[in-house]
């Protein structure tokens, strides 16, 4: 009897930690999202792969001389990697010249890059970066933002529209009815996805049919996803909240004018907290050029009456300017040492909730930051 329960509980064990190696080798997605210990005791999200502990900084490129491409911010490293999609794809390419290498977000573990003005849309592996897909041409032939849906659908805007795609196979659909014009930014919230469109402004499009639910007029910077579950978006002169459940709109005026976005069309300057109630708006001079970044306390107008952060002299707002990093509860901002061009780049790192300045990294050359880009 003893070696039988001997022989069972050998058994036992064997089976044990083959379950255990079968679950390492097959939920690679699951045990991908582990944590380390951030700033103030936040959690940093680790993707498997080389490019995981960190962000990105999508760079647009030196117009009429070469492409653009992106650096990694590694945090073990504490130090920037410079052209990392040229490193990882020697014989890729994304775009010419003539192209401008202006928005990227990550999904489902894949990198989607968008380059504008008749480049492509490249998709890469989250963790490697190596090159899994591409659109070489894109509607109009000028890309804007993408987005993902669920694991089979995503949308990309464009200058006439906004395209549904199919994943993975990148297949580009019929236009989407209902909204025209040169289309940029877009978020899901709820059973919606908000699209801003010049022409027809605001637009809550159906997730799951794409049917237009309502449109809530012009707006010049959107969006943000507020922890409170609101949408947040400008106009020229008023910061609007769109309620997600409802689709009610209210507005609380902003102390300064929001330049239009359209023409220079780059990644909206606006962000929001994941820890606290805050929305932050860059105020820039045009589509760059500014100065300063304003704090809303979700609530409280009086947030509102002088400016959150200033930026060292000599920068400059550039690209989105600022993003929330909900890693490490910081702003990352993206500055030139001109107010609309320079050769010296900077990614400056303040802690989101006292404004304080805690890094900056520097790199020079003609490069001209878009937007930083999180891991989910």
């Amino acid at each position: 009897m003893k070696k039988q329960l001997l022989s069972f509980l050998s058994a036992a064990l064997m089976l044990f930690v083959a379950s255990c190696q079968k679950d390492d080798a097959l939920q690679p997605l699951e045990r991908q999202r582990t944590n380390e210990t951030g700033t103030g005791g936040v959690t940093a999200s680790l993707i498997a792969g080389k490019y995981g502990n960190g962000f990105f900084i999508a760079n647009e490129g030196w117009f009429g001389h070469g492409t653009g491409d992106l650096h990694f911010y590694s945090y073990s490293g504490d130090s920037l990697v410079p052209n990392i999609y040229h490193a990882e794809n020697p014989a890729g390419a994304l775009g010419g010249p003539s192209n401008t290498l202006q928005y990227a977000t990550i999904f489902n573990g894949k990198m989607y890059i968008v380059v504008k003005a008749g480049g492509p849309l490249v998709v890469t592996d989250a963790g490697s970066l190596v090159e899994t897909g591409r659109i070489t041409t894109l509607p109009g032939n000028d890309g804007h933002a993408f987005i993902g849906v669920d694991a089979t659908r995503g949308l990309l805007s464009a200058k006439d529209g906004v395209y549904p795609i199919t994943l993975p196979s990148l297949a580009v659909g019929a236009k989407i009815t209902g909204v025209a014009g040169y289309t940029g930014d877009m978020l899901k919230a709820g059973s919606y996805i908000f699209v801003l469109s010049q022409t027809d402004g605001i637009v809550a499009l159906n997730s799951s049919t794409y049917a237009v639910v309502k449109k809530f007029g012009a707006a010049n910077l959107a969006f943000a996803a507020g922890k409170d579950g609101g949408v947040y978006a400008t106009n020229a002169d008023s910061l609007i909240r769109i309620d997600p459940a409802t689709l009610a709109r209210t507005a609380v005026k902003l102390p300064f004018t929001v330049p239009s976005p359209w023409g220079a069309w780059r990644h909206a300057a606006i962000t929001a907290s994941t820890t606290e109630n805050a929305v932050y708006i860059v105020r820039n001079n045009g589509f760059a050029g500014g100065t300063q970044l304003y704090r809303y306390i979700i609530g409280n107008t009086a947030s509102l009456a002088s400016p959150f952060i200033t930026l060292p002299s000599g920068q400059y707002f550039y690209g989105a300017g600022a993003a929330y990093n909900k890693d490490k509860n910081e702003l990352v901002m993206t500055t030139l040492n001109g107010s609309f061009t320079g050769d010296v780049n900077r990614v400056l790192m303040y802690d989101a909730t006292t404004a304080t300045l805690k890094k900056t990294l520097t790199y020079n050359g003609w490069y001209f930051p878009a937007m930083p880009v999180f891991h989910e």
